[in-house]
């Protein structure tokens, strides 16, 4: 995959999580994808970004009295013909399927969409993406 993948958060999460599956992070190579995460999260005026290497959070600072902490890995195990994803149906249900799919980009483009569109949150919230 390219090193200037970018993410469009005004994406569906669907299809956040494709996009998001479909750039390669074998654990060691992460930097793609965090790279992506980055760029699409840099600017937001409600968050705080901390690189570290390929972990990256995010964090409101908005004086509330308690925080949540929202985490999950970007790594993959190594690609097996399952990169890039590919859309499959069965019994008239469509599904993904590919390298990352159910473990844990999902979750991770969720958080991603849920991170920028959490403006004024009742706690705050620190996102992180290791």
């Amino acid at each position: 995959m390219s090193s200037h993948a970018s993410l469009d958060l005004s994406r569906s999460s669907v299809e956040l999580t494709a996009d998001i599956c479909n750039i390669e992070s074998v654990s060691g190579n992460e930097q793609t994808l965090a790279d992506a995460i980055e760029s699409a999260l840099t600017g937001l005026p409600h968050l705080e970004i901390i690189r570290n290497g390929n972990a990256l959070v995010a964090k409101t600072n908005l004086g509330r009295a308690q925080r949540v902490v929202i985490a999950g890995h970007i790594d993959t195990v190594p690609v097996n013909n399952n990169l890039p994803i590919r859309w499959s149906e069965d019994e008239g249900a469509e599904w993904l399927w590919g390298r990352g799919t159910v473990d844990m980009k999902a979750g991770v483009a969720v958080a991603v969409k849920l991170a920028a569109e959490l403006t004024e949150p009742a706690y705050d919230i620190t996102w992180i993406w290791y």
